[in-house]
């Protein structure tokens, strides 16, 4: 892994891109001494959405099995959100953000 400051990367940012590309680096960008982004590669970035949506199956799973099997509406599932987060979000709504 290659840190690099922003405005390094901004100068080398085709050189980056092609280390990136090649699947020998990921990029670590930073400001100030703090961390502001990551350059991966696509297929980084795929095995991690990959991760990602595993880990919202197992959970979902896990759901499942601790509610005892019962199911709920969409709108169950909506309105008990709301209550824990302080949002209002409705089926149609939620549909229409795509």
């Amino acid at each position: 892994m290659t840190k690099v400051e922003a405005n390094q990367a901004q100068e080398k940012f085709s050189e980056l891109l092609a280390l990136v590309g090649d699947g020998k680096e990921r990029i670590v960008i930073e400001s100030e001494g703090q961390v502001v982004a990551v350059v991966v590669s696509y297929a980084d970035l795929k095995r991690l959405e990959a991760l990602e949506d595993a880990r919202d199956v197992a959970d979902f799973q896990r759901a499942i099995a601790e509610s005892g099997g019962e199911s709920y509406s969409v709108e169950e599932v909506i309105s008990h959100y709301n209550k824990l987060h302080g949002t209002d979000f409705t089926r149609k709504n939620i549909l229409n953000k795509r």
